[in-house]
């Protein structure tokens, strides 16, 4: 009510400045012909003055003076023979225009407003406003936005949990599961965060199930005992952790207790020939690296791709222990390479994920040990390093043998 009031008070005084003429117009008003005929007496004066100062010649100020009389005699006469001029008479039409507009324009203004205007519309606070146009924002600028106020308010559990499904949808992994770890953290668990934190968490370490991974999703388990996903997610976990046995029994429990149109049965039951096949080690079985790669998401094999040659070995005709032997030794060249070629990155975070597949923990936190010291003081780096670190559920171990 108190911005109405303020909005009729700023309306009454700007119309009565505008109006200020017409509310003055007073008795003592000048006339018309007493008007003209000032002017005409000045202009007598002026000639009279041009004369002293020699810019007339006799004849022409004559002439110019016989002017001036002519017309202060034509509108003398034109003021005697009309109507005479009444003041009060024209004090009182200036009045009634003055009060007309005074009293029309308000009501003009508020018939638009509530005509074409939205009265009932709730306020906006800037900040909100700002945020509201998403539609016509750039993503990049949104998320930008999002990260800095992250940034000075890095315990806004709210601005985590916004940013984190944005982070996924852009692939940005390794951003999304850090984005829901600190939902989870700040906001309290959720099915939807626990989630989000699993399938980020192996995407961003290429299908590989991570501890914290495996947590997440027993943990959402714990919540609703029905997630078919998480229960595939954990029996992949068994596959790279070597229990094959564990993954055929949780395979095979998942396809008997699903619909038989269940659209996720085909991928189940290529799984679960591939870990048969695994098991029995018969033509065709893949090696264990790349039998623990998942069908969805995609996971990078375990082992490190082999140096090129001109011969490759076929990993399908070996028996179990030929392949393991095999990958074995491509672990191993990778690990002596690097020994002596420090510098790359990429390899030092394949050998530590080679070596969590294959069950060799201790060599794993030595490959993370030996690529701190090898890319110390770069910080770009160190961050990659403990991004997959973390990933692999080696972020705060220290191994007991370095690479």
């Amino acid at each position: 009510m108190l911005l109405w009031l303020c909005f009729a008070f700023l309306t009454a005084a700007v119309v009565a400045f505008l109006l200020r003429p017409l509310r003055e117009a007073s008795p003592g008003a000048v006339e018309p012909a007493a008007a003209d005929l000032a002017v005409y007496s000045d202009q007598l004066r002026e000639l009279e003055s041009e004369r002293e100062r020699g810019l007339f010649l006799e004849s022409e100020l004559d002439s110019a003076r016989a002017e001036v009389a002519r017309r202060m005699l034509k509108r003398a006469d034109a003021a005697s023979a009309g109507p005479a001029f009444d003041d009060a008479a024209s004090a009182a039409r200036a009045r009634s225009v003055y009060t007309a507009i005074a009293a029309l324009l308000p009501l003009v203004g508020i018939g638009l407003y509530l005509a074409d205007g939205s009265p009932e519309l709730p306020a906006r606070p800037f900040a909100e406003r700002q945020m509201a146009d998403v539609g016509q924002s750039n993503v990049a600028e949104l998320i930008g936005r999002v990260e800095e106020r992250l940034r000075a308010h890095p315990e806004d559990g709210q601005g985590w949990d916004v940013i984190a499904p944005v982070y996924l949808r852009l692939q940005r992994y390794a951003d999304a599961a850090h984005a829901y770890a600190e939902a989870n953290r700040l906001q309290g668990e959720s099915v939807r965060r626990l989630l989000g934190f699993a399938e980020a968490a192996m995407l961003a370490e290429n299908g590989i199930v991570t501890e914290p991974a495996r947590r997440a999703a027993l943990r959402v388990l714990e919540l609703e005992p029905s997630r078919i996903e998480v229960r595939a997610w954990l029996a992949l976990a068994k596959e790279q952790d070597g229990d094959l046995a564990g993954a055929v029994a949780e395979y095979k429990d998942l396809l008997a207790k699903s619909a038989s149109d269940a659209p996720w049965r085909s991928a189940i039951s290529e799984r679960l020939a591939l870990v048969e096949k695994r098991i029995a080690g018969g033509p065709g079985a893949p090696p264990a690296a790349e039998a623990n790669a998942p069908a969805a998401p995609p996971a990078a094999s375990a082992a490190p791709a082999p140096e090129p040659s001109a011969a490759a070995p076929d990993i399908s005709a070996m028996s179990p222990a030929e392949r393991e032997a095999f990958i074995t030794s491509m672990v191993d060249r990778l690990a002596q390479r690097l020994k002596g070629d420090g510098k790359d990155l990429e390899g030092w975070i394949r050998l530590a994920r080679a070596y969590k597949v294959l069950g060799r923990e201790q060599d794993a936190e030595g490959a993370i040990k030996s690529a701190r010291e090898n890319f110390a003081g770069d910080a770009a780096s160190l961050s990659q390093i403990e991004q997959s670190a973390a990933g692999l559920g080696l972020a705060n171990k220290e191994p007991a043998t370095p690479q």
